[in-house]
């Protein structure tokens, strides 16, 4: 289906390329319209594009159902995409009609050009992790000299040009696993989602994360469970001695190939399923164990040294280890299903991209400092209580987004390092990317990676990197170490770009890394969706017009 563009996207490209060969006839369910394959060997099925997962419980309802319903395309991977997967699988084992779908499509068609002739490269060019060697990039429409084309669109799928997995392919191994998990009278229930098989052909370990401990593992012994039953489980009794008294715990069943596979070497990790033990009662300050620490005599300082909380003339923090001061964001690089919608474009009609701040005031009361400012001539205002505790500052922020400003991109906070951070560690999820309406398939746990390996290289340069539900994170190398304690699990990400250096690039090979980390903590981040040919993201996960709150700590050490 390479024209689907021809016809439009969502249903009306489905509609149209249906048409075009003449084989289908409408069929209404709820408002939303199924096609009905009239001849061929699949006269026994529905085979929709692009419904939504309303649609398709709206049909499993209608008492209308007489065959099973396969979406022949139902999730678009262009880009940074395929948000709602998880809502999708709610829907589809929701009701035994539901058959599933398919994902469009498996692998970007991207193209390896030498870019100083502009001609494919064939086998000359090195490339590995979805990038290209110096001198190359993943080529598509336009690049060619080709006038008419369809831009990027067929940079589509769940692996880049090279094969090399993108982060969906964790959410949808998560979401098609074998093995479920649930809490079930304080111990564990093992569910074998499986239709044919037994566990037998899969081993496991259990393993505890937790905020503020070492993260243990044993060995767990999987129940003799057959294809759709269950069963109780009893978890290692070394497993859960001695864990803080305080804090999240989390339970994960890490599971393998126990023997080779056709598919797989043994070892391979399956699934990671996931349950949570304990949730987190405790304040940001007590989390941070800067409520009963001693204060320092004197006047708020800046973490650990001896500088008072100082700003500048805009009201802005001063601070040694930050090259550019906290300040609010409400905008990301857009995602090719932000362009293809339209978002984008409303996005920068209000200004988005770069809102003029204007400082309101700056009030001191002892070691608190209060300051105010509006954007977009006061369509936002933004509050920022900056305050000592103990070694720590504490950043409680408060912004305000009025009724014009329905849909926006995040509210939360970004600010610049120093150059001289090469580590980032974190509790929250992952290790890879992940955001709110795609993290099915992050566990939460305590995660480390090379900080210029928290970008995923997309082929066109867009909002990546964000890890969702993050608690706390740790920045280290040569220039100290940055710590970050969040209020709760929050949107993040910490790249080497800007949002405006993504947007302004068309292919990965035109970014150039900048030295310092830019660090985006978000109180709300918009869902992805996977409206490029498809639904947008749910309603729940739109950022809209309301008072936004959120804070966090920064310490040095």
């Amino acid at each position: 289906m390479g024209n689907e563009s021809d016809y439009g996207t969502g249903h009306d490209a489905a509609a149209g390329w249906l048409r075009a060969f003449d084989r289908t006839r409408p069929i209404q369910y709820e408002g939303a319209v199924k096609y009905d394959f009239d001849g061929g060997t699949i006269s026994d099925i529905i085979c929709p594009m692009y419904a939504s997962a309303e649609n398709i419980a709206g049909y499993a309802r209608s008492g209308r159902q007489t065959r099973p319903l396969i979406l022949c395309e139902y999730s678009h991977a262009m880009g940074n995409s395929n948000g709602g997967l998880a809502h999708y699988w709610e829907t589809i084992e929701s009701a035994p009609g539901l058959q599933g779908g398919f994902i469009w499509e498996f692998w970007d068609h991207g193209l390896l050009q030498q870019i100083s002739d502009g001609r494919p490269a064939g086998d000359d060019g090195d490339y590995s992790a979805g990038t290209t060697s110096s001198g190359y990039r993943w080529a598509y429409g336009g690049d060619f000299g080709d006038a008419l084309n369809d831009g990027n669109f067929c940079i589509d799928g769940v692996v880049f040009p090279d094969r090399t997995p993108k982060p969906v392919m964790y959410e949808h191994r998560e979401l098609a696993a074998p093995i479920r998990l649930e809490a079930s009278g304080g111990g564990v229930r093992v569910h074998n989602r499986q239709h044919f098989r037994d566990l037998a052909w899969l081993a496991a370990e259990w393993r505890i994360e937790a905020e503020d401990a070492p993260g243990r593992a044993v060995p767990a012994d999987l129940p003799d469970v057959p294809a759709g039953g269950s069963a109780a489980i009893a978890l290692p009794a070394g497993l859960v001695r001695d864990l803080p008294g305080e804090g999240e715990i989390w339970l994960t069943l890490h599971t393998t190939v126990r023997e080779d596979q056709p598919w797989a070497p043994a070892g391979t990790t399956v699934c990671t399923p996931q349950i949570c033990l304990r949730g987190e009662k405790r304040d940001l300050l007590d989390r941070s164990g800067e409520r009963h620490r001693p204060p320092r005599p004197g006047p708020a300082r800046v973490g650990s040294g001896d500088a008072p909380i100082e700003l500048d003339g805009a009201g802005l923090l001063l601070h040694p280890l930050l090259a550019a001061a906290p300040r609010l964001s409400v905008w990301r690089a857009p995602t090719d299903n932000d362009r293809l919608a339209g978002v984008a474009a409303r996005w920068a009609e209000r200004g988005l991209p770069d809102p003029a701040r204007e400082l309101i005031d700056v009030v001191r009361h002892g070691d608190r400092v209060s300051v105010r400012a509006r954007y977009l001539d006061g369509l936002i205002t933004h509050e920022q209580v900056l305050a000592a505790a103990g070694e720590a500052i504490v950043v409680e922020e408060t912004a305000v987004l009025g009724d014009e400003l329905a849909d926006v991109a995040r509210v939360g906070t970004v600010f610049e390092t120093v150059a001289g951070f090469d580590h980032a560690e974190w509790f929250g999820q992952g290790p890879w990317e992940t955001y709110p309406d795609r993290c099915a398939g992050g566990p939460v746990a305590g995660h480390r990676a090379r900080i210029d390996d928290l970008f995923t290289p997309y082929v066109r340069p867009q909002e990546s990197g964000g890890r969702h539900g993050v608690r706390r994170f740790t920045l280290t190398g040569e220039a100290n170490t940055l710590r970050i304690r969040l209020d709760k699990p929050r949107q993040v990400s910490i790249t080497r770009y800007r949002a405006a250096d993504l947007a302004a690039a068309a292919h990965h090979d035109e970014l150039a890394p900048r030295a310092e980390c830019v660090v985006h903590i978000d109180a709300a981040h918009r869902g992805l969706g996977t409206a490029s040919c498809g639904p947008d993201t749910q309603p729940a996960y739109l950022v809209g017009a309301g008072t936004y709150r959120w804070s966090w700590t920064l310490e040095t050490r």
